[in-house]
């Protein structure tokens, strides 16, 4: 059989025995809600079982072996032995970056429909029935909403990304361009980061935890990093020219300015998701910055030392936080920032592996 077929029935089978798993997996799961909610009295929603958990993670555990075993064959990707000229092949390249665009996008659409079906996401039935209250002994008055900036205010910034953008494409040459991101847009990037870190440092959240805070300052901090690793990645193209990814560097701030302010400013219960969301697609957005770039990846990089250790890792946490959510987040925030410890901490190792001998 040739390589290539083999390659594909290989990777199907694995999609196959995935999609029977999640199958037998929802299977259990819908029986055992819809017996809990035969046998619950009144409004009462059936909660999630340990063992749904404990399938939901064993699927996991078996997913992620899979795409370990099919990458670290060495014959799926542009970087396996066996397929010829496969790793020129600008098409087979810009299908699996699609194809994995695709798969991230359909796991963060199936995280957020499972977590708006859970029954912690579902609003309670029934109105609520008012408490007396004695004459004399008013209740007090109930604490004001905590006030969050809205996202709407993001979009000026938007369109000055936009203009930014429009002007380099009518006028700005592309060596120009490549100046323009080395010497202005990362470093004020930079600059406004520390800005932001220094505020948050400042301020005091009475609504926030402190585990919730502590969460927070170890994404921010991981995410300013990976920006300082983006602008050495810049730094490295030398002149600049032939620059053509400026879309792509000014796409990459843009999703690291909207991540930082949802994990600092907002309140929501789904900003530690987004912010694996945004973890996720930062080794996507690489593989595509390196493909409009033209830049041909070492001979035999080996697995440890590309993109795709920290892409999957980053696709175990993300499911790990979704399960965080479902269970009930408020109340495991302390258990959820032991989670981010170990994941920055794996996340770190990754990155040094990948180092490039000559770089270490």
């Amino acid at each position: 059989m040739d390589e290539r077929a083999l390659v594909f029935v290989e990777v199907m089978v694995a999609i196959a025995v995935i999609g029977v798993l999640a199958f037998v997996v929802a299977l259990i799961s819908g029986y055992v809600r819809r017996t809990q909610a035969a046998g619950a009295a009144g409004d009462a929603a059936p909660r999630p079982q340990w063992f749904e958990f404990l399938l939901g993670l064993a699927l996991l555990v078996i997913v992620a072996a899979l795409l370990i075993w099919q990458l670290a064959s060495g014959r799926l990707l542009a970087w396996g032995e066996g397929l010829g000229d496969w790793q020129a092949d600008d098409r087979a390249l810009t299908f699996l970056i699609v194809m994995a665009v695709a798969g991230v996008l359909a796991l963060v659409a199936f995280v957020v429909y499972a977590i708006a079906q859970s029954p912690r996401g579902r609003p309670a039935t029934g109105a609520a029935r008012p408490v007396p209250v004695a004459a004399g002994n008013e209740a007090a008055p109930a604490p004001a909403a905590v006030e969050t900036p809205s996202g709407l205010r993001l979009l000026g910034v938007l369109l000055l990304v936009l203009a930014f953008l429009l002007l380099n494409w009518i006028y700005v040459p592309l060596v120009e361009q490549y100046a323009l991101m080395v010497n202005l847009v990362y470093p004020a990037s930079f600059a406004v980061a520390l800005v932001m870190l220094f505020d948050k440092a400042s301020r005091t959240w009475h609504i926030k935890g402190g585990a919730e805070t502590v969460r927070e300052w170890l994404l921010c901090d991981a995410l300013v990093v990976l920006l300082v690793l983006g602008y050495l990645n810049l730094r490295g193209l030398g002149t600049g020219e032939g620059y053509t990814a400026l879309f792509w560097d000014l796409l990459h701030i843009s999703l690291f300015f909207a991540t930082f302010w949802l994990l600092d400013r907002k309140t929501s219960r789904f900003r530690f998701l987004i912010a694996y969301g945004y973890l996720i697609l930062l080794p996507l957005l690489l593989a595509i910055w390196q493909a409009v770039l033209g830049i041909e990846p070492p001979a035999d990089p080996g697995f440890w030392s590309s993109i795709w250790p920290v892409f999957i890792l980053a696709i175990i946490f993300f499911v790990l936080e979704a399960v965080f959510l479902l269970v009930g987040g408020g109340e495991r925030q302390v258990a959820a920032a032991i989670k981010d410890v170990v994941f920055l901490v794996l996340y770190a190792i990754l990155l040094v592996a990948a180092i490039p001998p000559a770089a270490a």
